[in-house]
């Protein structure tokens, strides 16, 4: 071998080496694309983004605010938070929030039966139209008295499995932060007042928002899983104590405080 067809063999062979080891990585880096959409459309993630939309937008009959800014905050609100935007923010975020194997895991456990009827009530009890439902249901049933202690005990505990409490304040601190930040950039020139940093209004909402979450969390919880028998809620919570389901409700979260 000459000089010149060595120094060939010595330019390209790194680029050799590199092809093989980065190849693996892009396969395995499709293949998780393809699990995170899986996830999203197999768990309905983008019900989420009419929580999104019901959060920011304003109602003029309780804001004193003029009807052009009214108006505008609502249509930044569409615009911005589109599916689309959406779904690549919240893929995104999972992706760096899950593993393979745990995106693998969560999608076996939502395929199973049990995890296809979980997902079934959660829609339901989320959907926008059952708002007046679920409300009655905690008006009529829950604020009368409430189940025997043991389903009380079960729900709580799924509950902290869940973290719902803590995910949920965070939810609605963010929510209230983002919905202070829109109109601020709305408000006209010389309407605008000075906004504090968004983590020092976050940190002050959050004990008043956690303060009435616990029993709201509850009765949400007691609604939404009302056909489930005790066993079945028992499943779910060893399910929902695993790594994968932790990862993937605190990667939720974090994603919709991120947009937000």
């Amino acid at each position: 071998m000459d000089g010149k067809r060595l120094i060939v063999v010595f330019l390209f062979a790194p680029l050799f080496f590199m092809q093989l080891f980065f190849a693996p990585m892009a396969f395995s880096s499709t293949e998780k694309e393809l699990l995170l959409d899986k996830l999203y459309d197999q768990v309905g993630i983008e019900r989420q983004l009419n929580w999104i939309h019901d959060s920011m937008t304003l109602q003029q009959q309780q804001l004193p605010l003029p009807d052009d800014v009214v108006d505008t905050v609502n249509q930044v609100v569409e615009i911005r938070y589109s599916p689309d935007f959406f779904r690549s923010s919240m893929k995104t975020t999972l992706d760096e929030a899950l593993s393979m194997g745990e995106l693998s895991r969560l999608i076996r456990w939502f395929e199973s039966p049990l995890g296809q009827k979980i997902l079934r009530l959660e829609a339901a009890a989320n959907d926008p139209a059952n708002q007046v439902t679920m409300e009655s249901y905690i008006d009529a049933k829950l604020s009368q008295g409430v189940p025997r202690n043991f389903r009380v005990r079960l729900v709580e505990e799924l509950m902290e499995a869940l973290n719902a409490v803590e995910l949920s304040t965070e939810l609605a601190a963010s929510a209230s932060v983002g919905a202070q930040r829109m109109l601020q950039e709305v408000m006209p020139a010389g309407d605008a007042q000075p906004m504090r940093p968004a983590q020092i209004i976050k940190a002050q909402e959050k004990p008043h928002i956690r303060k009435q979450m616990p029993e709201r969390m509850r009765n949400i919880f007691l609604y939404t899983y009302r056909s489930l028998p005790d066993r079945e809620i028992q499943q779910y919570i060893q399910f929902a104590r695993e790594n994968a389901m932790q990862n993937f409700q605190r990667g939720q979260i974090l994603a919709i405080a991120r947009m937000l």
